[in-house]
């Protein structure tokens, strides 16, 4: 898969000398601060990025449903809003925080490019909660961000690539999802997919069964905040009562939940009912199903395996979102007493419940126009070609490949692979062998992996049969590349 090369250079800081970071002591860890998650109306929100279009209309809208904006924060500009005029702006993150505006929260809405250099300065100046929504930062950029995160004890990352977070119990939006699906209520929410969280919520309100907090974990391959995160909130949230998760292929998030959900069953004497989904059953091998992170890498479960491992663990699985209302509705036992929505002015009572305009529904005996299923399968390869991949190792590490016969036989093949690893997010060597042998993690530079490779090139297997082994490569040169390489 090749990332895009962006350079998001980090802007020169107008206040002087730079502020450390927040050191992480033995008794306070990046997951002391999950309970950042649970906004209510009591949350303060900023907004970078707070005078551009998108962030103005957001702002807008929020506002009027109730949440508790504070100001926000554009380079280069101080005053006040020129739409929100009452809310003031501020050139950066820092002097806002000391002119004592507190922000318990800000939401990032700049582009992708400028997005983790705006993650930083908020992490910088310790804002509780950050939500990042844009799509398309690279990869290596919220690697460096998580190891910033990893490093501390005060800021709570959600994204990017998400929608945001929502609390409907407390009238708190830091995101763009579409109000009007939303009740307050009880169950807890957290999904991968925006959209799948939108269908879940409105299947849920339909039922009479409202929210108290939806959690947008995103759809990258590195996430601020993962399922377990959102579950451990969800666990000792006295507001929430039961609880949705909604997956997707790729990574190894719902493995994790699973694990969770059966140690919480086990150890809980009245635990929280769990329902859960997870998309991609039908995707095609080899693509990527929308989000950058949905794809299953070899070694990975598919969506069918981690629907299993749900269901085995405990949770109550569905196969569509419109499920959940009667399926929350009947582990609920009956539907709960709830707080009505606040009505809102809207042309659609569900994102779901209108066509585009323009688009006609068919009549009872026509004909529906035949889509040809081939020509919409994702296109996107994950991976360079064998022979790309072999002159990059060439040209930037300076190592050598050799192309195998053409008598070699794809059996007795074995595969070198330089990816993410999606649990401890860092870069990492796999090699995925035929032969069977134990699944194992070892550490290490390229050049330790190369003769590691000479010495034990078939000691793993999958897990359709050969799990690989995976070496973790503490110091990775910061090249934004994943190679894929045949060997015999």
């Amino acid at each position: 898969m090749l990332l895009r090369q962006v350079h998001c250079p980090r802007k020169p800081s107008s206040l002087g000398a730079t502020r450390r970071l927040s050191t992480t002591s033995p008794l306070f860890l990046y997951r002391d601060t999950i309970q950042n998650l649970k906004i209510g109306s009591h949350t303060r929100v900023i907004f970078q990025g707070f005078t551009g279009k998108q962030a103005t209309a957001n702002a807008v809208e929020s506002r009027a449903w109730g949440t508790n904006i504070v100001g926000g924060v554009t380079p280069g500009r101080e005053g006040v809003h020129p739409v929100l005029q009452d809310l003031p702006v501020y050139p950066t993150v820092r002097s806002a925080v000391d002119d004592n505006l507190k922000p318990d929260a800000t939401g990032i809405y700049v582009a992708a490019h400028q997005a983790a250099g705006a993650i930083e300065e908020a992490i910088e100046a310790e804002i509780p909660l950050i939500v990042a929504v844009a799509e398309h930062i690279p990869l290596h950029d919220m690697l460096r961000i998580h190891s910033m995160l990893k490093s501390q004890s005060k800021c709570r990352l959600v994204g990017a690539n998400a929608p945001g977070i929502i609390s409907p119990l407390g009238h708190c939006r830091i995101g763009f999802q579409p109000l009007p699906a939303f009740s307050p209520g009880h169950i807890g929410v957290v999904a991968k997919s925006g959209t799948l969280s939108y269908e879940t919520v409105a299947s849920l309100t339909r039922a009479g069964l409202g929210q108290s907090l939806c959690i947008g974990m995103g759809g990258d391959v590195v996430a601020g905040t993962d399922f377990v995160d959102a579950l451990r909130v969800f666990e000792r949230d006295e507001d929430t009562h039961g609880i949705i998760i909604v997956g997707e292929v790729g990574g190894m998030a719902e493995e994790e939940a699973a694990e969770w959900i059966s140690s919480y069953h086990q150890n809980t004497p009245n635990p929280k009912p769990i329902a859960a989904l997870v998309a991609g059953k039908i995707i095609k091998p080899g693509y990527v199903m929308g989000h950058a992170g949905a794809w299953a890498g070899r070694g990975e479960n598919s969506a069918d395996e981690k629907y299993r491992i749900l269901r085995d663990a405990g949770a109550v699985m569905v196969d569509h979102p419109s499920q959940f209302g009667r399926v929350m509705e009947k582990l609920m036992g009956s539907k709960e007493s709830q707080p009505q929505p606040k009505p809102m002015k809207s042309r659609r009572q569900y994102h779901t419940n209108a066509l585009s305009s323009g688009f006609l529904r068919p009549s009872a005996g026509t004909a529906l126009p035949h889509f040809d299923q081939s020509q919409r399968q994702e296109r996107r390869a994950l991976h360079y070609q064998e022979r790309q991949a072999s002159a990059m190792l060439e040209s930037e590490y300076n190592v050598s490949t050799v192309r195998p016969p053409a008598s070699a036989s794809p059996r007795n093949a074995w595969i070198l692979s330089l990816t993410i690893d999606r649990l401890s997010y860092v870069a990492a060597i796999k090699f995925f062998a035929s032969q069977k042998g134990n699944f194992q993690v070892q550490t290490g530079s390229l050049s330790s992996a190369a003769s590691l490779t000479k010495s034990h090139p078939r000691q793993s297997r999958s897990r359709d049969g050969h799990p690989p082994t995976i070496y973790l490569l503490g110091a990775l040169p910061q090249r934004k590349y994943f190679y894929l390489l045949f060997t015999y």
